[in-house]
């Protein structure tokens, strides 16, 4: 049995060899020819996965190593019986530790509404919480209420679909307070970058997903005040889950027992996420996101 693998998924070379045959290929070099022979494929989030790939070929299991799904076209793997699955809310951990960030980089922040109260936005709130900030909450995001409005910071956490593509549009803006922030870390597309242009009223813009990855805008950055290249849940362990899930799904569809990654010591330190904005190498998004390590600051009752 062959298996294709995204060759940036480090966490999975080396663990099928005893029971698959393995090729590692870059994102762009899956093929319906790559793909002729393969049972299996796991993969990211940078291109789509339909027809036009998976028509004709071997693959019965698909499986992202990442929380969303939009890059799969589940529709024909399910009318075509192929399995698919994603490693939804390893990365949530990942993500509620870069809000906290952020949000120590919002001077005013005595409220916080979130839109999208699942895997990820409930541990927004927890830490939101924690540190004395009143929560106003959404979902799902579609029913937008009057009170996350009045916060003084809106950040995101829905999934991309025909509901929340450019929920964040004008109206939407118009709606904030003057003064207030705006976190995504959700999908790029959820915000209408043109929009984001335009809020002049608003006190800052944090933005880690885009429009169009890895072809972003590099005109809307003069408009935000911190942008990542889509790393808020990329930490050491939030890899390390997605990987565990995909091997979970791995032996329950194949009958295996291959043995899951050990976890990892938890971090010390304080992650700073103005460390991570990448606009002085905007043509490195994929580069940065694909090699990105979270970085800690030692403090000192860490050293």
């Amino acid at each position: 049995m062959l298996i294709t693998i995204d060759k940036t998924i480090k966490e999975l070379h080396g663990i099928f060899e005893q029971n698959f045959s393995v090729q590692y290929l870059d994102s762009n070099e899956i093929s319906k020819e790559s793909l002729k022979d393969s049972i299996a494929l796991i993969i990211r989030s940078t291109r789509k996965y339909g027809a036009e790939i998976l028509q004709n070929t071997g693959v019965k299991f698909i499986g992202t190593v990442t929380s969303g799904f939009e890059h799969i076209d589940t529709d024909f793997c399910e009318k075509n019986n192929i399995f698919w699955t994603s490693a939804h809310g390893s990365n949530a951990e990942s993500v509620a530790e870069y809000i906290a960030a952020a949000l120590c980089e919002i001077p005013q922040k005595r409220t916080l509404g979130i839109v999208g109260v699942g895997a990820v936005g409930s541990l927004v709130k927890r830490d939101a919480e924690k540190l004395g900030i009143k929560t106003f909450l959404c979902d799902p995001p579609k029913n937008l209420n009057d009170n996350i409005f009045e916060a003084d910071v809106i950040t995101l956490h829905c999934p991309l679909n025909r509901e929340t593509h450019n929920l964040v549009n004008d109206d939407f803006l118009k709606k904030m307070k003057n003064g207030a922030w705006l976190i995504n870390a959700a999908r790029g597309a959820v915000c209408n970058s043109d929009s984001l242009k335009r809020a002049a009223h608003l006190g800052g813009i944090i933005i880690d997903t885009w429009e169009n990855e890895p072809n972003i805008d590099a005109s809307l950055f003069p408009f935000v005040k911190i942008a990542t290249p889509h790393i808020a849940g990329h930490s050491a362990q939030a890899k390390i889950n997605a990987a565990n899930m995909m091997l979970s799904k791995i032996n329950e569809y194949f009958k295996l027992n291959l043995k899951l990654l050990p976890n990892l010591p938890k971090p010390s330190g304080i992650y700073l996420i103005k460390n991570d904005d990448f606009r002085s190498s905007p043509n490195d998004f994929t580069k940065i996101r694909n090699g990105y390590k979270r970085q800690y600051l030692k403090t000192p009752s860490t050293r």
